[in-house]
């Protein structure tokens, strides 16, 4: 079981600061965004990942006319028990095509799969139920009126609305567009982000790095995630820490971009210019949440740019760049701010844990369907980010976990 009782006070975390639980922290920046999209006109075909700007109706009935889900015979189910013994006909009926004849009753014409049915029919029976070398064939008993065709608008009737405002569109989207004759989508415009990395420890991978340097591995990792939640990304590099450096590299791109990435520099120490640059010459929104890892987080604006100030180790990013960018971006690219979906599933580990703050560990479902966690919760080692499929989250009220425990079970595939 999980042990915890929100009503006490936090402990844990070091005195004399104020550390803003996570769900108030997600309260406080949506509070303070607004959205600014741009709207445009994309074909079908290339707006995966866009976020829609107006409802999409279909154009036309799916599918347009009544056809046939088998290769069988078409033929207009009879009224009476005497009337079950049709004749062949020695026509077909082809996909792509309409028959021009009319088809009498007690007739049927070979339909393959696909092909529109004559208007006069509304049945078709399988191919395969049907004598080879045949010219008639008796209507089974079990066969209803209707049966084997896809009858027109059964998917989705013309006008009918498909998708509303604010609806982020999958390759699986499409197919329902294409099917329903919706060539063009309005949708918002790509969020241009920017993204950089501060440290004088860092070194790009594309260089050689000495002992006593880090190969900056949150860019790539950063970078990544972002394009593949269909956002627009300018690489800022490596920037040292040295404020002015920092402060100039805003300044430059702040007319060009919606939104500002960091990583490094958000805690309270000598070389922390991030957070310093937000204090001073900013507007700092939420800085110092009650989050493990990633408990440096910060968020503010500075000439109304947003910035997003995660901290430098890669897996306080990781957790820092889901919880808090991902809900920001989907609500500034004209959508919605939501919180993480998650599953409840059973523990496969015990733990105990200080209240007061909300934790995050790496883990996957194992093939009992439990959850594993990483072994070490050190947010350096990224190695637990490969080994991983998603978070296991530890409310802050929670203090020890059982195994067997129902906990929350966050996939990062849902992010």
């Amino acid at each position: 079981m999980i042990k915890g009782n929100p009503k006490i006070k936090q402990r844990g975390l070091p005195k004399g600061i104020s550390w803003t639980p996570v769900k108030k922290a997600l309260f406080q920046i949506k509070k303070r965004l607004s959205q600014k999209v741009r709207e445009i006109e994309l074909a079908t075909s290339q707006a995966e990942n866009f976020i829609l700007s107006q409802k999409v109706k279909a154009l036309r009935d799916s599918p347009p006319l009544t056809n046939s889900a088998v290769d069988g015979y078409a033929f207009k189910f009879p009224n009476k028990d005497i009337d079950r013994k049709l004749e062949i006909l020695p026509y077909s009926v082809y996909p792509g095509e309409l028959f021009k004849f009319k088809v009498q009753k007690g007739k049927a014409i070979k339909v393959l799969t696909g092909a529109v049915i004559p208007a006069e029919t509304d049945t078709v029976i399988l191919q395969e139920d049907i004598p080879k070398a045949s010219d008639q064939f008796k209507i089974p008993e079990s066969l209803r009126k209707g049966a084997n065709t896809r009858r027109s608008g059964e998917d989705k009737k013309k006008a009918e609305v498909l998708f509303n405002m604010g609806y982020k569109l999958r390759s699986q989207d499409l197919a329902l567009l294409a099917s329903a004759g919706v060539p063009n989508v309005s949708v918002f415009e790509r969020l241009r982000v920017g993204v950089l990395s501060t440290g004088d420890e860092l070194i790009d991978i594309t260089a050689k790095a000495q002992n006593f340097q880090i190969y900056d591995s949150n860019r790539p990792m950063l970078i990544s995630q972002l394009r593949k939640w269909g956002h627009e990304v300018c690489d800022l590099g490596i920037v040292r820490d040295e404020g002015e450096s920092l402060r100039s590299i805003i300044v430059t791109n702040r007319l060009n971009l919606d939104l500002i990435v960091t990583t490094g520099g958000a805690s309270a120490g000598d070389k922390d210019y991030v957070s310093s640059l937000l204090n001073s010459e900013g507007d700092m929104v939420v800085w110092r949440v009650a989050i493990k890892p990633g408990r440096p987080f910060a968020m503010g604006f500075i000439d109304n740019l947003p910035i997003y100030a995660l901290p430098g180790n890669p897996v306080a990013a990781f957790v820092c760049c889901l919880m808090f960018l991902k809900p920001s971006l989907d609500f500034l690219s004209g959508g919605q701010f939501l919180p993480a979906r998650e599953f409840i599933l059973r523990a496969n580990f015990a733990k105990f844990k200080k209240r007061g703050r909300t934790e995050f560990l790496r883990a996957k479902v194992n093939k009992q369907g439990s959850v594993d966690v990483f072994p070490s919760e050190g947010s350096g080692r990224v190695s637990g980010l490969a080994w991983s499929t998603g978070l296991v989250q530890l409310d802050d009220n929670v203090t020890e976990v059982q195994i067997g425990s129902p906990v929350k079970f966050l996939p990062y595939e849902l992010f």
